[in-house]
C-alpha cells in the first residue's frame, strides 16, 4: 500500500503536463482502496491471474504511453508488449531493452523532505520533460465517508474537539514491530503527558491477542485513556477517522503513511533494517517526525537499544506541538 501511495505522486503532474490525458492504473486488486477518490485517475486495472491475461487487457487499450514504476521482468514485458508508442521505464540490465526511455536511478534526494522512493518514480518524467518537483502523496477522502468517520467516533462519546491521538500500534510483521513492553511504556508516557487526550489503537484483527497482551502492561491511568473496544472496518474508515485526529503516533507501515498523505502530524518510529532515506517523507516537515534506532545509539544491536526513555523529550515536544 505504502508503494502504490508513493507511486500517485507522479499523477498530478502527468495530468497538468497532459490535461486530456486519461491516466490509468495498473495494480493488485488488494491495494485499489487507497487510491479511490484520486481526481487524477480515470481508471484502475488490475493483473489478472496469468500475464497473458494482463497483457492481454493492457494491449486491448492501446495505450498510447506507459510507464512501468515497478520495472520488474514481469511489467517490463507488459510495457513492451503493451504496443504504447512511448515505453518507460528504470533502466536495468535485464529490462532496459524492453523502454525506449529506460531511466536510471539517482543516489542522491533533491529535496530534504522527499525520499529516494518518491524521487524515482518522479524521475521517470524527465524523459516527458516534466522536471522534478516537490510532490508528496495524498489520500482523498469522501464527503460520505467523513461523516461515517464523526459517526464512529459518536458511537464512542468522541469527537474531533477531543484530544484524539491514533496509534499505529504493531507493524505489518514481527520485524517492524516496536517492542510491546517498550510501545506499554510510550503510551504511558502519552497519557501522562496528555491527561486529556483519548488514544485510539489501531491494529489488524489477527493483532487482537496482542493488543490484549499490550493491555496488560499498561498503567491504569493510560487504560482509562484508551478507547479499548475501538476499531474501524476497514482501510477507508481508518483513513477518515485518522483524518478527524491530532496526531498518529507508532510503527511505520501503512498506517504511517496514509496519516501523512492526509496531512495528519505524524511520529513514525522506524524498524532499525528500515532506512529513514526510504520511507521519511513529509508535506509537513514543521511538525512530523522520524524515530530511528540509529540516530539515538552508536552500532545498535536492533530495537532493544531503542528504549522510549531516549525520544521522550521528542515525543513530549510533539505532543505540546499538535495538541493545542
Amino acid at each position: 500500500m505504502g508503494d502504490v501511495l508513493v507511486t500517485s505522486t507522479i499523477l498530478p503532474l502527468l495530468k497538468d503536463k497532459y490535461p486530456e490525458a486519461e491516466i490509468s492504473f495498473l495494480l493488485e486488486e488488494k491495494h485499489a482502496r487507497i487510491l479511490i477518490g484520486n481526481p487524477y485517475i480515470h481508471q484502475v486495472i488490475f493483473f489478472k491471474d496469468s500475464l497473458k491475461d494482463t497483457l492481454a487487457e493492457i494491449k486491448a487499450q492501446k495505450f498510447d504511453m506507459v510507464i512501468d514504476l515497478y520495472s520488474k521482468l514481469e511489467t517490463a514485458a507488459i510495457t513492451f508488449f503493451s504496443g504504447a508508442g512511448t515505453r518507460i521505464g528504470f533502466f536495468k540490465k535485464y529490462t532496459r531493452f524492453f523502454y525506449n526511455h529506460p531511466v536510471k536511478r539517482d543516489n542522491q534526494v533533491k529535496s530534504k523532505n522527499t525520499t529516494l522512493g518518491i524521487e524515482h518514480r518522479l524521475l521517470l518524467l524527465e524523459p516527458l520533460g516534466i522536471p522534478f518537483q516537490e510532490t508528496f502523496p495524498k489520500v482523498y477522502l469522501t464527503d460520505e465517508e467523513v461523516r461515517n468517520a464523526h459517526e464512529v467516533l459518536a458511537k464512542y462519546g468522541l469527537s474531533e474537539n477531543n484530544h484524539l491521538i491514533m496509534i499505529s500500534t504493531f507493524g505489518s510483521s514481527e520485524e517492524k514491530t516496536y517492542p510491546i513492553e517498550y510501545m506499554a511504556e510510550l503510551l504511558n508516557d502519552i497519557a501522562a503527558c496528555k491527561p486529556d487526550a483519548k488514544i485510539l489503537c489501531n491494529y489488524l484483527p489477527s493483532q487482537k491477542q496482542l493488543f490484549e497482551e499490550l493491555l496488560t502492561l499498561v498503567s491504569d491511568k493510560t487504560k482509562e485513556a484508551i478507547v479499548q473496544d475501538f476499531d474501524t472496518k476497514d482501510l477507508r474508515e481508518f483513513a477518515a477517522v485518522t483524518s478527524l485526529c491530532s496526531c498518529l503516533i507508532g510503527n511505520e507501515g501503512g498506517a504511517t503513511n496514509v496519516s501523512k498523505a492526509l496531512g495528519i502530524p505524524t511520529f513514525t518510529i522506524f524498524s532499525p533494517h528500515i532506512q529513514l532515506s526510504d520511507w521519511a517523507w513529509s508535506s509537513r516537515p514543521d511538525v512530523d517526525r522520524f524515530m530511528h534506532v540509529a540516530d539515538f545509539v552508536k552500532d545498535p544491536a536492533g530495537y532493544q537499544d531503542f528504549k522510549p526513555s531516549l525520544f521522550k523529550d521528542e515525543l513530549e515536544k510533539f505532543l505540546e506541538k499538535t495538541l493545542v
